[in-house]
């Protein structure tokens, strides 16, 4: 079957390179192309030829890059990108942009995309094919101008919106932004007209099917709730229940089933047909690559996780380490106090074996904070599939059972209807898979081996400046951090949308740029600084990041595209602050 893929791919990229250019303007296109080159009008004539256009749209997913590039969903995560987050400091220091750039590359992306989208929309219902499988394209597309609408929406507020294939000429195309909220109940429109189109299962879990759509509409759904909560301080629940619903069409399905082990997820080789996955990102070898498993295997320095993060991970007994009387917490003077009676992921995810800093490398690696990244190693990858940049060929999971579990304890906890079945049903299940005690509650608190949970992280200042979340939230939002650690873009549409953006603040939470514990370098005459109880400083004195609200809650919308749509005389307005 990989063989088979590997060379449909290879076949096909003549086909996709050739009619790329369709999508990117009405003008591209020659009064008298070549006869074996393919044009609007005469591509449109196979389900075969609807199916490789539908390809192009697959690489709007990051997953771990593409061969040797960083822009990725997972750990890379850089100022340019604007997934700086909290749980991985960069091996160089990142802080937000202070003036709009001119253009922006996921702006344009993202209208491409949707453009692709609109235009088969407009093709596919007259293309000679049977009627289920034209149904199922037509619920691609949907899905796939939904999700784009969706990260638009997230990353940049109000934005224009078009569901027409347009000429360039079209005054439509210079239309007023569409508000941000309309926005979104479009993007949900899309994914409940594109599930009952869609076919249950296409070609495994590496293209689109129904239940991704489901998926992604817990995933908006979720968000839109919760942001209109804690951003508009409205009432989300209508969006909420969706989210909920649509976690347990998912859930409801007996083909889903989470792995063994948490770490297959992100160090396989191979995610096609794995029961927890969705919808994988593949790598195949000659076709194409990541650069992950070299970025931390190799000398490059490595983004090491915080002491805000480290310090999120409970331990086995699934009490928080700062909770009083919690007597499984044995400190982190050392490294094996610090990992030891934790939740197992945190020594699957960084080495527990020793620190890795400038002064002392472990087995040849360095790492900022000094935690040492291990998530995407894997003992079967050897030779340049580890240490070459572009080279490797781990899988990158894009939706997960896991996270539609999450989406439902969370909705439920949002909604004010938890209760204990919710949890068993959902959230249990993943602490039960790490290996971590699970919960109960009574709608408000939470629980765990009969002991209320009181954690003072909750109620800490940095908590009050947005404001303070009862138990129960607050331990499904830890739970969303650990199962996800490394999984930048979510992490980053969590904080978001709850309101906490203060987090990335250097200033109001200052462990965000501390590392590891490590009491020996205190007064020594290393590289590595520490402060004085101990913690590693990664970066040079004097730095600091400022997290400016509301202008950090969204990107700048590009100068280019609001002097563009002001010489058609159209206001394109800025975000506030910028």
């Amino acid at each position: 079957m990989r063989k088979l893929i590997i060379n449909s791919k290879i076949k096909l990229s003549v086909v996709l390179l050739a009619f790329a250019g369709l999508t990117a303007s009405c003008s591209d296109f020659l009064d008298t192309p070549p006869e074996d080159v393919f044009t609007d009008d005469n591509f449109w004539t196979s389900e075969n030829n609807v199916k490789t256009f539908s390809w192009l749209n697959y690489n709007t997913f990051n997953g771990y890059g593409n061969n040797a590039g960083t822009t990725a969903d997972f750990y890379f995560h850089a100022s340019s990108t604007g997934l700086i987050d909290d749980n991985l400091a960069m091996n160089v220091f990142t802080n937000f942009l202070t003036a709009p750039n001119a253009t922006n590359t996921n702006w344009n992306e993202y209208y491409t995309l949707i453009r692709r989208c609109n235009l088969m929309l407009e093709r596919v219902p007259n293309v000679p094919m049977d009627q289920a499988k034209k149904n199922h394209y037509i619920g691609v597309a949907k899905f796939f101008r939904a999700h784009t609408y969706f990260r638009l929406a997230q990353q940049f507020g109000d934005v224009p919106y078009t569901d027409k294939y347009l000429a360039q000429s079209d005054a439509n195309v210079y239309k007023p932004a569409l508000s941000r909220a309309e926005v979104i109940d479009n993007v949900i429109k899309d994914l409940e007209e594109a599930i009952p189109m869609l076919l249950n299962v296409d070609d495994s879990n590496v293209t689109v099917n129904k239940y991704t759509a489901y998926a992604l509409l817990s995933r908006v759904c979720l968000g839109e709730g919760t942001y209109r909560k804690y951003n508009l301080a409205q009432n989300g629940s209508v969006y909420l229940q969706k989210a909920k619903e649509a976690a347990l069409a998912v859930m409801n399905n007996n083909s889903f089933k989470l792995n063994a082990d948490w770490k297959a997820l992100y160090n396989s080789v191979e995610l096609m047909n794995n029961t927890e996955v969705i919808l994988t990102k593949r790598y195949i070898k000659g076709v194409l690559g990541n650069s992950v498993q070299a970025y931390t295997n190799t000398s490059t320095v490595q983004n090491g996780l915080t002491k805000f993060a480290a310090e999120s991970y409970v331990t086995t007994n699934g009490l928080p380490i700062k909770q009083a009387g919690n007597a499984q917490f044995l400190g982190d003077a050392t490294i094996a106090n610090t990992f030891a009676n934790r939740d197992p992921r945190f020594a699957k995810a960084f080495s527990n074996a020793d620190y890795a800093y400038s002064d002392k490398p472990y087995n040849g690696l360095t790492s900022i904070t000094g935690y040492v990244f291990q998530l995407y190693n894997n003992p079967a990858t050897t030779g340049t599939d580890v240490s070459t940049i572009g080279q490797n060929q781990i899988d990158a999971p894009v939706f997960t059972l896991s996270e539609v579990y999450l989406n439902y304890a969370e909705a439920c906890a949002e909604l004010g209807t938890i209760t204990n079945v919710d949890l068993d049903l959902s959230l249990n299940k993943v602490r039960t898979r790490a290996g971590i005690a699970t919960l109960t509650t009574d709608g408000t608190n939470a629980a765990a081996g009969g002991v209320q949970i009181n954690d003072p992280q909750r109620t800490t200042a940095l908590e009050q400046i947005s404001g303070i979340v009862n138990p129960i939230i607050w331990e499904i939002r830890r739970e969303r951090r650990i199962e996800f650690m490394a999984w930048t873009t979510m992490r980053k549409e969590d904080l978001m949308r709850w309101k906490k953006g203060d987090y990335l603040d250097t200033n109001s939470n200052p462990d965000v740029v501390l590392g590891a514990r490590i009491p020996a370098l205190i007064g020594g005459t290393t590289k590595t600084r520490v402060n004085a109880q101990g913690y590693v400083i990664p970066y040079a004195a004097g730095v600091s990041r400022l997290f400016v609200s509301p202008k950090n809650y969204l990107n700048a919308i590009p100068t280019n595209d609001i002097n563009l749509y002001a010489a058609e005389g159209v206001e394109l307005k800025q975000n506030p602050g910028w």
